[in-house]
């Protein structure tokens, strides 16, 4: 998961109670799953813990899961959590859900999912898509709820769109970088693009994922050697991220293995109407917040890009745009989750 902008609190939040479980923070304090579990305790005004040895017996706790988080292997990140849902009530939301698409991993990841979703008291997934995932592919012997990721206002300051002075000729791809991502479709779109006589450059907005720094390297002199121009900007600081959002010219979310995604968030955040290539999650998003995304399928993403440069207005989204759900109502969907498990436990 990216990071989904700034972390302003809702302007009314749930009352914390004994429905509300504790938070579990577990793995990097930096990477975005963990990020996005500290960001809903605070929205919910639930306690957080970090140390798991420390909770109390019984008591009701909730871990935001990814199995590279938890743990070294899926086998280890599925111990820990076995051994949590023995001394305390468990609830899960899981996060990168395995998908056929995870290559050799895949039948470990899911035997690790599956013995998550049997362990824990209640489980939630952060789209209708990735639910449906782990229903096909670990088998829960009961249901589990959907709370959609929220788009998280800039903070205050930078909610504003202003419009480049200058017109630009960069499309953007935000996020970290790794295969899959995207690039290297827009990439093939602009070296079209250009032959046609447009002038467009690629904007790698991010750092490369750990481990492939040499892919994005190879990326840079692929480029380099079809004559589309590229700039990297490495890891955007969160008070800069409005702004380079805004700078490109068109945006591009064209995950090939996508589940939930910030990084699409970030660009509605930042007033952006992003190209969005087409599948199950972005159909669910395009639903859950109508006219905010330009869907496109693999064979169309150089014309939909030309239209896109054709036509700036289309890339932005109106002022009066609806992107809920937000804080607020990621906040309300938790808590009123959680009462509900409390009560059918009762």
């Amino acid at each position: 998961m990216s990071s989904i902008g700034g972390v302003p609190p809702p302007s009314s939040r749930p009352s914390a109670g004994s429905d509300v479980p504790v938070s579990l923070l577990l793995g990097d304090p930096g990477h975005g799953v963990a990020r996005y579990a500290g960001q809903v305790a605070e929205w919910a005004g639930a306690a957080t813990a970090t140390d798991a040895a420390r909770l109390d017996a019984g008591r009701r706790v909730h871990l935001h899961l990814t199995d590279r988080v938890v743990a070294d292997s899926p086998e280890a990140a599925a111990d820990v959590v076995e051994a949590l849902a023995g001394r305390v009530r468990l609830t899960v939301t899981l996060h990168d859900v395995p998908q056929p698409t995870d290559g050799a991993s895949f039948e470990r990841r899911v035997d690790c999912y599956r013995r998550v979703v049997a362990a824990a008291d209640g489980w939630a997934t952060n789209s209708a898509h990735e639910h449906a995932q782990v229903v096909r592919w670990c088998a829960p012997d009961h249901d589990g709820a959907v709370v959609p990721l929220p788009v998280v206002p800039f903070p205050a300051g930078s909610s504003r769109v202003v419009l480049p002075e200058e017109p630009s000729d960069v499309v953007g791809v935000f996020g970290f970088f790794y295969p899959g991502k995207g690039h290297a479709e827009v990439l093939e779109a602009l070296e079209a693009l250009r032959a046609s006589g447009r002038a467009a450059r690629l904007g790698v907005l991010g750092a490369p994922a750990p481990g492939h720094r040499r892919d994005l390297e190879d990326l840079v002199d692929q480029a380099r050697r079809r004559g589309v121009p590229v700039d990297v900007t490495g890891s955007i600081p969160e008070a800069d991220l409005p702004a380079a959002l805004r700078s490109v010219a068109a945006a591009v979310v064209g995950h090939r293995n996508v589940s939930a995604s910030g990084s699409l968030n970030s660009w509605l955040a930042a007033g952006r109407r992003p190209l969005v290539r087409t599948g199950s999650y972005a159909r669910e998003m395009a639903d859950l917040r109508p006219g905010s995304v330009s869907l496109f399928d693999d064979d169309d993403l150089t014309d939909a890009l030309a239209r896109a440069l054709d036509d700036p207005a289309s890339t932005w989204l109106p002022p009066d745009a609806d992107l809920r759900p937000g804080p607020a109502e990621t906040a309300e969907a938790y808590v009123a989750w959680w009462r509900r498990l409390v009560r059918s436990a009762a």
